[in-house]
């Protein structure tokens, strides 16, 4: 993806073209993460006045024929491409959601398509849900933007849901460079998910935000997290002692910010069924 931003954007998020052509036809696949980062560029490109073409498109192929069914061409072109499109029931839509709507997206939408995917009430899931919702938090903190681009879908065969959720706002390294000047996009990363560090004056979480979503999806779930930002990214997984960091500098650049969860569906079940037998104490 770095390669593929680099080609439209400087590190000063300005456009290196007035028009652009996205070839589908030469896509072979696509994860909910590049449906996310597609998304997000297109988005932005418009937003500082390049026109967005698109081309191989209306040839039917696995990718062109999955993007369709999932919103994506309906969303800009205002209209599906194939006749009988329908989304897919292993598919949460591509969906540009504005900061108002974040928990009423979470609560109503997201959560009940996973619930429904891996055959969980909500209430089982309740601890998933409170560690997603850092996610919208974050872009709620970080971005700037105060949008977040969403895309999620479930692999039966691999037994994992993957969630992508990213902006083109401030970025993480930026905002944590507010508080302390001299870290590098890594440090900036790994500061972030430090727990108790905020960069708002007035959090409703104090800090707990990404190391929630980690330590749960990592512990509880046995999968990963990645975040992606700057000059940088962070991959979070379970480790012997913990959950496991690693920030590493990348020579490219994202603009603003990349969330990406694979969940394990096969996990799932057994956290729901710990959570119900969780006491509750006064």
């Amino acid at each position: 993806m770095y390669q593929f931003i680099d080609q439209l954007l400087s590190e000063q998020n300005d456009a290196k073209c007035s028009k652009v052509y996205f070839d589908f036809s030469k896509v072979t696949f696509i994860e909910p993460v590049g449906v996310v980062v597609l998304s997000n560029l297109i988005e932005y490109l418009k937003k500082v006045g390049v026109s967005v073409w698109f081309k191989g498109h209306k040839t039917k192929t696995r990718v062109t024929e999955f993007l369709d069914d999932a919103g994506f061409f309906r969303h800009y072109l205002k209209t599906p491409i194939f006749e009988g499109s329908s989304l897919r029931s292993t598919t949460m839509p591509l969906q540009l959601i504005a900061q108002t709507e974040f928990t009423s997206f979470l609560y109503q939408k997201l959560m009940p398509w996973i619930g429904m995917e891996v055959g969980l009430s909500e209430e089982s899931l309740s601890s998933l849900r409170t560690s997603l919702e850092e996610i919208f938090h974050n872009v709620d903190d970080h971005s700037g933007e105060g949008i977040g681009c969403t895309f999620a879908q479930h692999f039966p065969n691999k037994q994992q849901i993957q969630l992508a959720v990213s902006d083109f706002g401030y970025g993480i390294p930026n905002v944590v460079r507010t508080k302390i000047p001299d870290l590098s996009d890594p440090e900036a990363l790994r500061k972030a998910c430090e727990e108790g560090f905020s960069t708002q004056s007035n959090v409703r979480n104090r800090g707990a935000g990404l190391p929630n979503l980690m330590r749960y999806v990592t512990q509880r779930n046995n999968g990963t997290v990645l975040l992606a930002s700057g000059k940088a990214n962070l991959s979070a997984s379970k480790g012997s002692s913990g959950t496991a960091l690693t920030a590493r500098h990348q020579n490219g650049f994202y603009p603003g910010t990349l969330v990406r969860v694979l969940l394990r569906t096969d996990t799932l079940e057994k956290t729901a069924a710990d959570a119900e037998l969780e006491p509750f104490e006064w």
